[in-house]
This record gives structure tokens, sequence and C-alpha cells, in this order.
């Protein structure tokens, strides 16, 4: 059975479950790319940081950007496997965000 191809259609609690499991992960995701530069701003708007650095910072994270977005381009599948993969991340949320019964990992 652990080989049984598993139907996901918006309707299932299998797909239902992935979807909060990428919606998670693309707000850690984005927030670890995007708060760095909001703390960049937030120096810049004290005059602790020059025009340059932010500048600097800007190009830096929109480099990252382009990271995260590319990564959330792969197809649906790979994605939540992926994810999966990262347990440092992963296995704080499952705890909090458990499987449906019907659903095999991987």
């Amino acid at each position: 059975m652990a080989n049984k191809k598993r139907s996901r259609t918006p309707q299932t609690l299998g797909y239902q479950w992935e979807q909060a499991l990428l919606k998670a992960n693309g707000d850690y995701r984005w927030r670890e790319v995007l708060e760095p530069l909001y703390q960049k701003f937030q120096q810049w708007k004290a005059d602790e940081l020059d025009h340059m650095d932010l500048d600097q910072a800007i190009h830096q994270t929109h480099k990252q950007t382009q990271e995260v977005y590319v990564f959330f381009t792969q197809k649906r599948n790979l994605l939540v496997r992926v994810i999966q993969l990262d347990e440092a991340w992963f296995q704080p949320w499952v705890k909090d965000n458990p499987l449906p019964a019907s659903y095999t990992l991987g």
C-alpha cells in the first residue's frame, strides 16, 4: 500500500495539508530573506547605515528572493518532499500540523 498512487485534489485532506505546508514554508523562507533587509532599512533610517551599504543589502536580498522564487516554481510533489527533508523546520511544523490519517510521506 505504501506505493499506492495518492489522489491529490483540492478537496482531499492530503492536498489541504500539503497546501498548508507550502504556505507555511513559503512564509518562513520569505521572512528569512526579507527580515534582514527590513532591519537594514531600520538602520539606514536611524543613520546607522549609509546609502551604499543599504544598496548592497538590497542587491544581495534581490539575489536571495530570486532563489526563493525559483525554489517555489518547482513541481508541487518535489517541493513537498524537499520541504520535508528540512528536518529542523519540518519536524516542529508537523508536530503542530499532523499528517491526515490517509496521508503517507514521500
